[in-house]
């Protein structure tokens, strides 16, 4: 196993996917938990509106009180959180909790991309589409953009980056509705 965790290996090799699991169970960062599959939707909507308001404030707003200053690179990470709070009702579903982002796309890739394994009949029915390997690289990739916006003073954050992600998140956090809703 690597030290350092890699999503886009763990796409390619299912067993070193299985062996993160394994250790990420073992250490407790993914524990049995209830299902609270709804609330983190709830939160992950929370987020898609606070991040809609803020892209849309750039045409209103915003300019009024910050002159040329923009606030996508926050849109981005708001994004990136909604993404993020969908996942984790996917976990939720599943009856766990992941304690950690990596712990989370580990998880995600093992039970809804290699294995489709699934709790029961009804949540065979319920997911009956699955996630894509693109669904999974938007988690990824979300959440490396996030990381670039929140701590790269030199990147420059433009509208286009984050409408791109905006509809990333819309789309993502549609799906996991569809499946944990239906």
């Amino acid at each position: 196993m690597k030290k350092k965790p890699d999503w886009k290996e763990w796409i390619k090799d299912k067993k070193e996917c299985e062996e993160w699991l394994d250790s990420y169970i073992k250490r407790k960062v993914i524990i049995k938990d209830t299902d609270e599959s709804k609330l983190f939707l709830k939160k992950a909507n929370h987020n898609l509106n606070f991040a809609n308001w803020i892209v849309e404030q750039h045409n209103k707003e915003i300019p009024a009180f910050f002159g040329k200053e923009t606030f996508y690179d926050w849109a981005i990470s708001i994004y990136y959180y909604a993404i993020y709070h969908a996942a984790l009702s996917l976990i939720s579903k599943k009856g766990h909790k992941s304690r950690s982002h990596a712990a989370t796309l580990c998880f995600l890739i093992h039970d809804y991309y290699h294995t489709k394994k699934a709790i029961n009949k009804e949540d065979v029915e319920l997911l009956a589409g699955q996630l894509s390997k693109e669904d999974i690289e938007t988690i990824g990739t979300s959440k490396e953009t996030r990381e670039k916006a929140s701590y790269d003073v030199h990147e420059s954050f433009e509208k286009e980056l984050a409408k791109t992600t905006q509809k990333q998140a819309v789309d993502f956090v549609n799906k996991i509705k569809n499946i944990i809703i239906g």
